[in-house]
């Protein structure tokens, strides 16, 4: 599916979104008209992005969108390497699908496919050629779970679709390796402060973690607004990633089974 791949993005219908977006935003237009050049030409000789880099932001704009594309954009950092944080936020905006404002998620998923595979493995590496302080390390399967989870359910409830969908779409088995692997925290009945997280070193917050199981739940058993108009459709993509996880019940901790059923007990 992504060999010679075509984005699907239509970019001048994709910056007249961002520029309304941004003027409802109150944003200053001197700002807008810096970021409608740079969505259009990349860096020119001066560009504030090269001193102080937000680099998911800068991105999402970036004219250049492959692979190669991405390599040219680090390109101008190799004197200004990335922080251990600035790549783990790179990471988190790819698997939540956020590196692209507007963007067809067919799109988001070539990143994903390119970076990680068409399945997550525990032992694999963001596989992109950036200038780094520190060596990247795999990501902890609860916290690419917990990122993934966002991006699909986002959608799933999004019943207006003012979204237009989920990269997740096209990686079907990306979440196949997860189940065993992830914090039965995640799935038990113990009540949870609202920003209580796994541990400091692990910022997953177990309450949005759980409701979005509870959601991903439901919407594949069709519980999902009868007015979606793509409500079928939702309802086939949630029960694949939920039979999943429900493959691998005995691994999840000894509740979810009624982890489930409370699920498809609430209104």
């Amino acid at each position: 599916m992504f060999e010679n791949y075509q984005f699907k993005t239509e970019r001048n219908a994709q910056w007249e979104r961002i520029e309304v977006s941004k003027r409802e935003d109150g944003r200053a237009e001197v700002y807008n008209q810096k970021d409608k050049a740079f969505f259009y030409n990349g860096f020119d000789e001066t560009d504030w992005r090269k001193v102080e880099p937000h680099h998911v932001g800068n991105l999402a704009l970036y004219p250049k969108k492959t692979i190669a594309g991405w390599k040219d954009y680090f390109s101008y950092f190799k004197d200004n390497p990335l922080k251990l944080y600035q790549v783990a936020d790179l990471q988190q905006a790819l698997l939540e699908g956020r590196v692209g404002e507007y963007a067809h998620p067919q799109d988001d998923a070539y990143y994903v496919w390119n970076f990680w595979g068409d399945t997550w493995l525990p032992d694999s590496i963001i596989d992109i050629e950036i200038p780094i302080k520190e060596p990247i390390v795999p990501l902890d399967a609860s916290f690419a779970y917990s990122c993934a989870m966002r991006n699909l359910t986002g959608w799933l409830k999004d019943t207006d679709n003012n979204s237009v969908g989920s990269y997740l779409e096209y990686l079907p088995r990306f979440m196949d390796a997860m189940p065993p692997l992830l914090d039965a925290r995640l799935f038990d009945f113990k009540n949870y402060k609202i920003r209580q997280t796994l541990s400091p070193e692990l910022p997953v917050r177990i309450g949005p973690a759980k409701s979005r199981m509870k959601q991903l739940i439901r919407n594949a058993h069709g519980l999902i607004d009868p007015t979606d108009k793509k409500r079928d459709y939702k309802v086939t993509v949630a029960k694949n990633f939920f039979d999943v996880f429900d493959a691998h019940s005995d691994k999840l901790g000894e509740d979810f089974p009624r982890f489930i059923a409370e699920a498809l007990e609430e209104e």
